[in-house]
């Protein structure tokens, strides 16, 4: 009987779980998680009614979210000028890097401030994935392929391809536009000047976040000991 079981806690326990190790299975699981999500979202919505109204504001607002984003990123490529682009992923990564660095703080370890690279990953993939993973919701596959072997499946990259061409476009698009604007007045000289700082500052933070990524993760300057392979 489970009464007679004794428990005991050390902190010298262990647990290995097996993660996607390249970005296309990455993608693939999470484009399963996904048409898992839209599958409970959908069927929870039967009893909306019975919730919280504060339950149910939730559930429309997550549900509906990866759509506001992608109508607010297309209409600022194509509607919209250079600095309100760059001023909106300074901003994604400003926002990113707080709550990275507060993590790290927590935890006093610097590595966590990778952290705020998961704001760029959320648009360039798993964005477009879950668009994916609604389109192909009646399929109950697993997805995650290629634990044992070298994954194969390129559907997932499908809609990250389409996504690049549309934001591509739309950025030659407000590229091409303001080109043949005149900026010669002080206020486009001034914008001129954001811009060539704002995109110092996004530079320079990509060059921070990959510098800890070498150094801190893949500890290229640092020799490796102690270290030790688990076989699944």
């Amino acid at each position: 009987p489970a009464s007679s079981l004794r428990r005991r806690y050390t902190s010298r326990s262990r647990c290995y779980s097996e993660t996607p190790s390249s970005f296309l299975r990455w993608l693939s699981q999470q484009t399963r998680w996904s048409k898992s999500y839209f599958r409970e979202w959908l069927y929870n919505a039967l009893w909306w009614h019975r919730h919280h109204a504060w339950m149910t504001y939730e559930a429309v607002v997550s549900g509906l979210f990866p759509f506001f984003v992608a109508a607010t990123v297309l209409r600022l490529f194509y509607a919209g000028r250079p600095w309100a682009l760059l001023w909106v992923l300074l901003c994604v990564q400003g926002v990113a890097l707080a709550k990275a660095a507060f993590a790290a703080w927590l935890r006093g370890c610097a590595r966590m401030v990778l952290l705020s690279l998961y704001a760029p990953l959320y648009m360039g993939g798993l964005l477009p994935a879950k668009f994916l993973a609604l389109a192909t919701m009646n399929q109950s596959g697993w997805g995650t392929s290629g634990r044992r072997t070298l994954a194969a499946n390129y559907v997932p990259l499908l809609p990250l391809a389409v996504w690049a061409l549309l934001l591509l476009g739309g950025l030659v698009r407000s590229v091409v536009r303001e080109a043949r604007a005149d900026w010669s007045g002080p206020a486009r000289a001034a914008e001129a000047h954001h811009l060539a700082a704002g995109a110092g500052a996004y530079v320079g933070y990509w060059v921070v976040m990959l510098a800890l990524y070498w150094v801190g993760v893949r500890r290229l300057c640092r020799r490796r000991s102690g270290g030790y392979r688990v076989q699944v």
